[in-house]
């Protein structure tokens, strides 16, 4: 599998890069990425100081994504390739030359499918829809977590034991946790297999701060989504919150396309 993605150095083209990362990844197929510069605009702007100004702009955005690719794109096949002129044009245009299979754009740029020779999927901007349920004894840090994940447009709920957690997914069916490892009472693990047992569908990132042999290994044989260490990096953990959901999800352009 081909996948095209846009890349212009906004936060929903950040998504549509690590989500081509993850298609990729569950695929085994290849991630191409065009990196954008608007010629348009640089034209307007040649012979003035903003044009040197939107070059520097436009090579930050490049190192920005293959920062993304080297911390998320292990095993996968990535070109990151730059290219001048109208994102729309040029996507489509690299579409119908090269065998794709599959184009990921930001919402914003969902009417493409309306000229795209493949199928078009898009990657919202909004992932408020979705409920996100921390788990962690320590409520301080899950409160300053939840804090910084709400700011990233996450809707997130916690909770500081294992038992709490369990009432939570009865009631409320969650559907991404994040869980820590080592908890007084019922741990990590137990909620985990609990979880899965009567709610498959709902994906488990395990959080732990005090990681032993053989920790990552039960918790992937149980059903954990992802195993990361405390502590963990924000952008990091949103995108693992992220790919957990593009589990369950994929939106085709046509339910974003802008009636003419």
């Amino acid at each position: 599998m081909i996948i095209l993605g846009a890349y212009d150095g906004t936060l929903n083209a950040k998504d549509v890069l690590r989500y081509g990362l993850y298609r990729a990844k569950t695929t085994g197929g290849e991630l191409k990425i065009l990196h954008i510069l608007d010629s348009g605009m640089l034209m307007d702007l040649e012979g003035m100081n903003a044009y040197e100004s939107v070059k520097r702009e436009a090579a930050v955005h490049l190192a920005e994504a293959k920062r993304i690719v080297e911390e998320a794109g292990q095993g996968v096949k990535v070109d990151l390739i730059s290219v001048e002129g109208s994102l729309e044009r040029e996507l489509i245009s690299y579409a119908k030359k090269n065998r794709v299979d599959l184009v990921l754009v930001p919402q914003k740029y969902a009417n493409i499918a309306r000229e795209a020779p493949c199928r078009v999927s898009v990657v919202p901007r909004d992932f408020s829809t979705f409920k996100v349920l921390l788990v962690d004894d320590e409520a301080a840090f899950a409160n300053a977590l939840s804090q910084r994940l709400n700011l990233r447009n996450f809707k997130t709920d916690v909770v500081t034991n294992g038992e709490a957690a369990l009432a939570y997914v009865k009631n409320e069916a969650p559907d991404i946790i994040i869980l820590d490892l080592r908890m007084p009472g019922m741990d990590g693990l137990e909620v985990l297999r609990s979880v899965k047992t009567t709610n498959p569908s709902i994906q488990i990132i395990i959080l732990s701060g005090r990681e032993t042999a053989g920790d990552r290994e039960e918790a992937k044989k149980y059903g954990a989504f992802d195993f990361v260490n405390k502590p963990a990096e924000i952008e990091s953990l949103a995108g693992k919150v992220k790919e957990a959901y593009w589990t369950k999800i994929e939106r085709p352009a046509e339910e974003f396309i802008v009636a003419a």
